[in-house]
Parts: structure tokens; sequence; C-alpha cells
């Protein structure tokens, strides 16, 4: 039996086993993609988790090959001659230079012609050569999988499926309604490079106070779009997240600096904001009734962001102090 080989293909079958985990460990970090925000997925590039699961298929292949080629010797024609143990137990090999005149002819019980046919060896038992076809096959489907998850990933998504004339048309709605509660020619922009906005910054929005240009981060700019022009919401909390986080900035052209006192001024405009870019009444007070109440949840680690105590139906920051619903 061939020990060896037997050892081997345990051990590309081990290999198989760990490789087979990893292909599942690639496969949820790449739908797991899918789940981080657009902004992140903005900064981390699609080809590169292509680029990881074909690159564990090559190293599987061919870190399999090299340990075969490296764990199994190289065939060699077996020696019939006398074996060394034979020759030190029968005297040496000596007798092998004497001449064949001054050799005794040996003794022989059977014809001579019966010592020229070669006897037949018995057969070493083969062992069974492990398939390596259903590895093909998995590598094969992991790659196929993956490549077709990422390709789905690279089609336009979210903000970057608008077309430029829908963003042109998207973006003058915003600086509309910025420009009604800044008081003043206001631009709202939305920063595809990420340069203003976006996870490197921490932000989703930024606005110079007292100015007139704003940038919001484009998955609020693609859920304010839903919401004005697909008259669709996504996410009842973030399209109110989005209402406010452009009324926010707007309030901050208008020159209000302090952050918690921004967020309670956006949260009772976000409700004319709303009606504006086309839901119902109620339906944009609830988002920002529910903006003010998990203000102090949002705000977490970021004090600055809390709205004030005053921040109440009839309180000092009331903006509308004769009305009876706030915000």
């Amino acid at each position: 039996m061939n020990v060896a080989g037997s050892e081997l293909s345990d051990t590309l079958r081990r290999r198989a086993r760990v490789f087979r985990r990893a292909r599942i460990a690639v496969l949820a970090l790449v739908v797991g993609y899918f789940f981080l925000p657009y902004d992140w997925q903005a900064v981390i590039p699609v080809w590169l988790l292509f680029l990881g699961a074909l690159g564990l298929e090559v190293e599987f292949f061919l870190g399999g090959y090299l340990q075969q080629r490296r764990g199994q010797p190289a065939p060699s024609s077996p020696d019939r001659g006398p074996q060394a143990r034979d020759l030190a137990d029968l005297g040496g090999g000596h007798w092998q230079e004497e001449d064949d005149e001054d050799e005794v002819p040996p003794l022989r019980l059977f014809p001579p012609d019966w010592y020229s046919v070669p006897q037949s060896e018995p057969a070493e038992p083969e062992v069974a050569r492990p398939s390596y076809w259903r590895y093909v096959v998995e590598a094969v489907a992991a790659v196929a999988i993956v490549a077709g998850i990422l390709f789905y990933a690279v089609r336009p998504h979210g903000w970057d499926a608008v077309s430029a004339t829908d963003r042109a048309r998207a973006q003058a709605v915003f600086s509309r309604e910025a420009t009604q509660i800044a008081g003043h020619p206001a631009r709202i922009g939305c920063d595809t490079s990420g340069k203003y906005v976006g996870f490197v910054q921490d932000a989703d929005g930024v606005a110079a106070v007292g100015g007139s240009q704003a940038y919001l981060t484009p998955s609020i700019c693609d859920t304010l779009y839903q919401v004005a022009f697909k008259h669709r919401v996504p996410s009842f909390s973030g399209a109110g997240r989005a209402i406010a986080v452009l009324a926010h900035e707007s309030w901050h052209l208008h020159g209000v600096s302090n952050e918690g006192l921004t967020n309670c001024y956006a949260f009772q405009s976000g409700v004319r904001l709303g009606v504006n870019l086309g839901l119902s009444e109620s339906t944009a007070r609830a988002m920002m009734r529910e903006q003010l109440a998990t203000n102090a949840s949002d705000a977490a680690g970021k004090p600055q962001y809390l709205v004030p105590d005053g921040c109440h139906d009839g309180g000092p920051y009331d903006l509308s102090p004769t009305a009876t619903a706030f915000p």
C-alpha cells in the first residue's frame, strides 16, 4: 500500500476543508458589502472583493499542486539485482568480478530454460486516487457566485443610478427649500466625490454658517429624490433623517451655529419641508417627532447635537408658539 500517497491525499483533503471555510467567509463578506452604508461602499472598491475571491482559488490550486509535487518522489525503475543486505550476508560482491570460466556451474534442480522465464511479482494493491473534480466544481461555483454578485453591485444604484438631468432637477428642488429656510439664495450640492461629507468626514451634510453653499451625502440626496420625485419612502426613519439633515444645513446657512439649536429648528421646519417634497402633513410631522424623540440616542457621544431644554411646545425655541402641534 502506498502510505505516502495516502498521507498526501489526506493532507490535500484537509487543505480543501480549510479553503471551503474560507470560501464561505468570502461569500459572507460579499453579501455583507450590500448592507454597508452607501458612503462605505463608495470607499471600498468592489473589484477588491473579487480579487480576494480569485486569489483564494489561485492559492488553493497552485499551493496544492506544489505541495503534491513536493510530496510525491519521482518514480524510479526497481533494482532487480542483489540487494545490499544480501551482499553483506553472503560475503560481498567479489564473486561478480570473477571470470565465468573459474566459476563452478550451479546445481540446478530444473531444466535451464525454466530459469529464464521471468517470475511475475505480486502486484501491489492500488490506492484509490482521490477525485479532484469536486474541488474544481466548488472553486468554479464560488468564483461564479462572487462574480455574479459583484456584477450586480457595480451596476449603478442609489444616487449613482439617477441621470444627470434628474440630479440637476433634484438639487434645484433641494436648493429651493434651503433658500426658504436660509432667507437668502442657497445652493445644495450632492457630494459624490466624498470631498466634503461622507464616511471619512463622519457627516451627512456640511454648510458654512451664514453662507450660501451646503453639501449632502449621495445617500441623503437619493432618499430625498425618492421622496420628492418617485413618491416613495424607502424607510420611514431614513426619510425623516434625510429631511432633518437638509433642514439642519439650511439653518446653518441662515446663520445659526449652535448644533443643538440648529437641530431644534430643523425638526420644526422639517414638517413644512416634507410637505413641500410631497409628503402628507401627518406623515412629515410624525417623522420629525421621531427625530426629536431619538435625538438623545442619535447624539450619543456628540453632546453638542442635543437639542436645548427649551426645545418644546411653547418653549423659548418654539418657532410657532401659537400652534398647538410641536414640532
